[in-house]
């Protein structure tokens, strides 16, 4: 007789959905969401290096405003999830994270091609905006097929991968930026995604079924938030997370000027802030 918690393991790896919708195995369910959270992160840590290198080609006067081109990412991130959220609900999860991947694709492009700064930041917030949809869906994608432990086993395995891209994508951009210049690393942005939407589109099953699913409006978004803001445990999560995300967010769009222009680390910069995101990370 084969033991329960042989049975269990079992079923983690072939994938217990929690649905009647067919899952991926979870060997490759995994990579694929910790890809598709990722995104955001490498767009974003990606492009340290590069920066001075960013500024000084588009004519940037003030080099404090080199910092835009990362907060520009955040803002088009936190306006993003206002819209895929309820887009998934609408048309499913699959067409959501593929409007998601196109916009990132597309600011990817536009900031290849950019030969002023307001190109590149609007570039910037459109491949934050993109990065909303599958930051955001994927959450809703495990939910559909895995429930209790498991739903949290999974989503542990993502996210130790998802930890590693702060890590080396600085370290990735700068080796990138010497080979081919700092264009290129936004090309990369452009073929990775192209990697995860091919892989998406092709391996991952609808999830949501059309029986389940919602019609987009204000109204009901409106209402849904109104739901969020009347739990008291909710609104004092949002609360911390964000005065968490506050200093975390200076610390990013600041790093590179600390290390190289404070602390003089030079080439060795990326080393030192994939180092410490380790650190943080654990």
């Amino acid at each position: 007789m084969v033991p329960d918690f042989a049975l269990q393991r079992c079923k983690f790896l072939m994938g217990s959905p929690a649905s009647d919708t067919p899952a991926l195995r979870t060997g490759e369910f995994v990579p694929l969401i910790a890809l598709l959270i990722s995104l955001g992160a490498l767009a974003i840590d990606g492009m340290l290096p590069a920066l001075p290198a960013i500024g000084e080609d588009l004519g940037v006067v003030n080099r404090n405003d080199v910092q835009f081109v990362i907060a520009a990412v955040f803002l088009g991130l936190a306006v993003g999830q206002f819209f895929f959220g309820p887009l998934s609900d609408r048309a499913g999860r699959k067409p959501a994270i593929h409007v998601g991947l196109i916009l990132f694709m597309a600011g990817s492009l536009m900031s290849v091609f950019a030969r002023t700064f307001e190109v590149m930041m609007v570039g910037r917030v459109l491949q934050g905006i993109g990065v909303a949809g599958p930051r955001v869906v994927t959450m809703a994608l495990v939910r559909d097929q895995y429930e209790g432990r498991q739903m949290a086993r999974l989503m542990s395995f993502a996210t130790s991968l998802f930890i590693l891209v702060p890590t080396i994508a600085p370290a990735l951009g700068q080796g990138i930026q010497w080979l081919a210049g700092w264009r290129a690393i936004f090309a990369s942005f452009f073929g990775i995604a192209v990697v995860a939407f091919v892989w998406f589109a092709i391996r991952q099953p609808e999830t949501l079924p059309a029986a389940r699913r919602r019609p987009m409006s204000l109204s009901a978004v409106g209402s849904g938030a109104v739901e969020v803001l009347k739990i008291r445990s909710a609104l004092g999560y949002t609360l911390a997370t964000g005065l968490l995300f506050t200093p975390f967010l200076a610390y990013i769009s600041a790093a590179q000027q600390i290390y190289q222009d404070v602390y003089e680390t030079g080439a060795l910069f990326p080393f030192y802030f994939g180092s410490l995101a380790l650190v943080i990370a654990c």
